[in-house]
């Protein structure tokens, strides 16, 4: 794998990291990894490099960026950047960027669910999420990008909502809970991933700790949201409260398993 975006910005050949340290540089080849495969308009790269304010000379700035990327990346197999009439072609096999590779795993990963092979489905979900290394786009500035790595985190967070789905319909829910813990603690107002958490510790036999943790999520959203947990999440501490066995509490495609939670 030579790109990688799920996180800083950073192409590597066989023999190490290629520099890239120019600001602009480094924007205009992340809005072309976004795009690998496809054309970006010289249009959005301008919008991305100048955040929608760009100086008279922006498009031959633009062509000079360019020239020098494709000097640094010739060395890389595969790779090819293409010019058009108005726009640039980033090629490269998909194996080659780590935001590819993610969304081939996750596609690969819903067609075995649909197919119903939970299991092969977390493998490639988990394939999927090991390509990322923090906050994507770490370090480029400006608000398109921001944009960018927005919609991309909220497909990180899809392919979590389906891996713990899957996970709980299996019934690994003890191995799962320190995971939980660690992605409810950077997506701490995530109905979806609490109620996973939720559902796991009772599952496991833990309903002191779920109920624990439905009280600490309520709190929160009160004191920093103003709000209350919604209706479903609400659902679930009844049904805890009450012992409804785990094997009765649907999860329903709010949850994003299938199904049910199996007991145990």
């Amino acid at each position: 794998m030579h790109f990688f975006i799920l996180g800083s910005l950073e192409v590597r050949s066989a023999e190490g990291i290629i520099p890239i340290t120019a600001p602009k540089q480094r924007t205009v080849l992340a809005a072309l990894l976004l795009g690998a495969n496809n054309e970006v308009s010289v249009d959005q790269l301008i919008n991305f490099v100048w955040d929608g304010r760009p100086p008279a000379t922006a498009q031959t700035t633009l062509q000079s960026y360019i020239y020098r990327l494709r000097q640094l990346l010739r060395p890389l197999p595969g790779t090819e950047l293409r010019t058009n009439i108005d726009s640039y072609r980033l090629e490269c096999p998909v194996g080659d960027t780590d935001l590819l590779y993610f969304r081939e795993r996750a596609e690969r990963a819903r067609r075995e669910a649909d197919a119903g092979d939970l299991a092969a489905s977390v493998t490639s979900l988990r394939e999927a999420l090991s390509v990322w290394r923090g906050k994507s786009l770490a370090g480029i500035p400006g608000e398109p990008i921001a944009e960018e790595a927005r919609m991309l985190d909220g497909e990180r967070i899809a392919a979590y909502e389906q891996l713990f789905g899957s996970e709980l319909t299996l019934g690994n829910t003890r191995q799962i809970i320190p995971e939980l813990h660690r992605v409810v603690s950077v997506y701490q107002f995530h109905e979806i991933f609490q109620a996973q958490l939720m559902l796991a510790l009772y599952c496991a036999g833990r309903q002191a700790e779920a109920l624990q943790n439905y009280a600490l999520v309520r709190r929160r959203m009160r004191d920093n949201l103003g709000i209350e947990p919604g209706q479903e999440l609400q659902g679930l501490q009844r049904s805890i409260l009450d012992q409804v066995p785990a094997s009765k509490i649907a999860l329903a495609d709010w949850v994003r398993g299938t199904a049910r939670v199996p007991a145990g």
